[in-house]
């Protein structure tokens, strides 16, 4: 499930337009969470999807809308077919290992990805993304728990080695705390942009997942960093993201990624990028890369 925010971000419509569309042509009913939020599911985000396109190829809005709620299918068929994206290969391969158990494969594959020196592109472009489709494959029963668990713990593992094999950042420059609330154990996401921050010349302290508020507080007191990033990947992270957000942001600025950065109040969001939010962070702080 998404949120009105990264449901906007997916399919290319902005929030505004897309609630329009709900309201005047009714191609899309969202849910509503247990806080009256409107969440759009994988066939909603299709919906809008294709609906942009055939408004980008010059249909009327309601024209494109009346197609869509008739037959979503028949509308996505007159959409002339993209050349397949570069990375399109590398996501379909990332599921191919989960549901293969492929050591081999998966070792290739994450050596060849992080092959690019541009670790921007690397996590914007094809490792979360990837990611995405793995765990897109486990919700329709394609991937079981067992391949979607062996497959991350090999990426945290890679992303782990990575950010371990840059030099530390010159003594004396901004330094950013990243890390994840209590019982948040997604880390993925949140590690990725901590490497594409140290990367660029910025002293991470990374404290991973699972972190009690108490831990927050004591490290960011003794941390005093520049800015503290933390992430709400799933809704059940909110409770304790709000929790650390309150906290900490009289002592440090504070920067939330994650699917529902959104829902929490007092922090700067970062977006959906992790790569591209990391690296404007970086700029920001006039770290040198």
């Amino acid at each position: 499930m998404y949120t009105v925010g990264r449901a906007a971000e997916l399919t290319g419509v902005p929030s505004g337009t897309l609630r329009k569309w709900e309201q005047r042509y009714g191609v899309v009913v969202p849910q509503r969470s247990s806080g009256n939020y409107r969440l759009y599911d994988d066939e909603a985000v299709r919906r809008l999807s294709v609906m942009r396109s055939l408004v980008d190829a010059g249909w009327s809005a309601q024209e494109a809308a009346r197609h869509v709620a008739t037959d979503v299918a028949a509308a996505e068929a007159v959409l002339p077919r993209p050349a397949e994206p570069p990375f399109e290969e590398r996501h379909h391969t990332l599921v191919q290992c989960a549901q293969d158990f492929d050591v081999p494969g998966l070792e290739r594959l994450l050596s060849d990805g992080f092959a690019d020196a541009d670790l921007v592109s690397v996590v914007d472009d094809w490792l979360l993304p990837s990611m995405v489709h793995l765990g897109r494959a486990w919700q329709r029963g394609e991937v079981t728990v067992a391949g979607e668990h062996f497959v991350t713990a090999s990426v945290h593992r890679r992303l782990a080695q990575a950010f371990q094999s840059i030099p530390s950042a010159p003594t004396g420059g901004p330094r950013v705390v990243v890390g994840l609330a209590r019982g948040s154990r997604h880390e993925v996401g949140i590690l990725s942009f901590a490497l594409v921050l140290r990367s660029r010349g910025v002293a991470v302290t990374y404290l991973g997942g699972d972190l009690p508020l108490e831990a927050w507080v004591s490290a960011v007191r003794l941390v005093a960093p520049a800015a503290v990033v933390l992430a709400a990947p799933t809704l059940e992270d909110l409770p304790a993201v709000r929790e650390v957000v309150e906290a900490v942001r009289p002592m440090a600025a504070v920067l939330l990624g994650g699917a529902h950065q959104a829902e929490v109040d007092g922090a700067e969001r970062l977006g959906h990028l992790a790569g591209a939010a990391a690296a404007s962070l970086a700029t920001r702080l006039g770290a040198v890369s």
